[in-house]
């Protein structure tokens, strides 16, 4: 596939990458799978450790082989109004039974965290954290949402971290996601501890997804997974680059997010942060993963045709320009958007919770959110590609189950 970049750079397609855990087990019992909830909360749009994971994403969440980008839908309730879902990714990675590879003992901690000065939330986040693991973490796992300062954020977290000790971060848009709900201006880390030297390596560039790629190939040439965290945009010339140097390896990712699609969305590790940044975290084979995914939409009868598209950018409905359909769909359901539609804006809010769908020949859909109107050009953009040809169809969420998606996987 073209690594193909939104025709506007701050049209972006927003997939959160929240991480949220809970550890249910102890460390030491190595014969149990260990729980935890990793979280990539979905702000407005289209996005793991040895234990249970559930991932949920926003924009467009990837888990697929790496050859291929899935966007998924919101993740969990949105960040902004309306509240809307994305779908859940469970990721689990437990004990090995294969002989031939010996078996890490991991153990997980998740704190969250709303105190206001920044370096009080690190605070409590860490110590919830690090109460659930026996000794020093092995990596960190960190989301915040962009109403903080993302400089204090990582600084913060490096200080209370031991020496070394790598960080996979990414923001959020609003909230964090956890079981119990949206968390605004939350700070969260998930810890994890591995008696084993490289069973998780990380990797970071401020833009270069190749570099990243090949700086984690030298260092974990084999993986069994890995994680992927990117801005708007550029999720599939990522896909792209790790399927060349990782050829069919699983890759589980999302998106970083800010709250009105302004490029101050970041993705950051213990030394550095930029809107641009790619960080990847490979997982060794001493670690077992698999994964599901759940997507909490169900299709309507409003079905059209993409008829004229390049790259995330629609031209043509049915024939005729992508924002007249749009307009006329979103007037039709009491929206007003008639000022995004004449003079081009943000319609995100107004579409989170309503999808649209593409089916696959395995008959599961790929869900793609709108982002905005072009203006008086009437075209529209769409958080993830939308292939020449294919048919649309309008997702709907419902109302949700009461307690939040992460409940409904657990269900599922």
């Amino acid at each position: 596939f073209p690594a193909r970049r939104h025709p506007q750079a701050k049209a972006p397609a927003l997939t959160r990458a929240r991480i949220l855990s809970q550890n249910n087990g102890s460390p030491k019992d190595t014969g149990r799978q260990v729980p935890l909830t990793m979280t990539l909360l979905s702000g407005a749009a289209a996005r793991l450790a040895v234990a249970t994971v559930l991932l949920a994403s926003a924009s467009a969440f990837t888990c697929a082989p790496s050859k291929a980008l899935i966007p998924f839908g919101l993740q969990g309730k949105s960040a902004l109004r309306p509240q809307a879902p994305a779908p859940n990714v469970v990721l689990k990675m437990g004990k090995i039974t294969d002989d031939s590879v010996a078996a890490a003992n991991i153990g997980s901690g998740f704190g969250i965290s709303v105190a206001e000065a920044t370096s009080d939330a690190v605070a409590e986040a860490m110590k919830a954290a690090s109460a659930n693991i026996e000794g020093e973490p092995y990596i960190a796992f960190v989301s915040c949402t962009v109403a903080r300062s993302i400089e204090e954020v990582r600084k913060e977290f490096a200080k209370a971290l031991p020496e070394g000790c790598p960080i996979h971060g990414i923001t959020s848009s609003g909230a964090l996601l956890t079981k119990y709900g949206t968390k605004g201006g939350a700070v969260g880390v998930l810890l994890i501890q591995s008696d084993k030297k490289g069973s998780f390596e990380t990797t970071y560039d401020y833009e270069n997804a190749k570099a990243a790629v090949v700086d984690l190939k030298e260092k974990m040439r084999n993986p069994r997974a890995i994680l992927m965290s990117a801005t708007p945009g550029a999720e599939e010339g990522v896909l792209e680059e790790i399927s060349n140097y990782f050829p069919g390896v699983p890759v589980y990712g999302g998106t970083a997010a800010d709250d009105e699609l302004s490029g101050d969305w970041q993705v950051f590790c213990r030394e550095a942060h930029s809107n641009t940044g790619v960080s990847l975290v490979g997982i060794s084979r001493d670690v077992k993963v698999g994964a599901s995914m759940i997507g909490p939409y169900v299709e309507t009868s409003n079905k059209v045709t993409a008829t004229k598209t390049d790259g995330r950018r629609v031209f043509e409905i049915d024939g005729k320009p992508a924002a007249d359909w749009v307009y006329e769909w979103l007037s039709s359901l009491g929206d007003n958007v008639k000022e995004q539609y004449e003079n081009g804006g943000l319609i995100l809010p107004q579409t989170a919770a309503r999808p649209i769908g593409i089916k696959k020949a395995s008959g599961e859909y790929v869900t793609n959110h709108l982002a905005a109107f072009g203006g008086d050009e009437k075209f529209v953009d769409f958080f993830a590609p939308i292939p020449e040809g294919a048919e649309l169809v309008v997702m709907d969420s419902g109302e949700g189950p009461s307690t939040g998606y992460a409940s409904q996987s657990r269900r599922k």
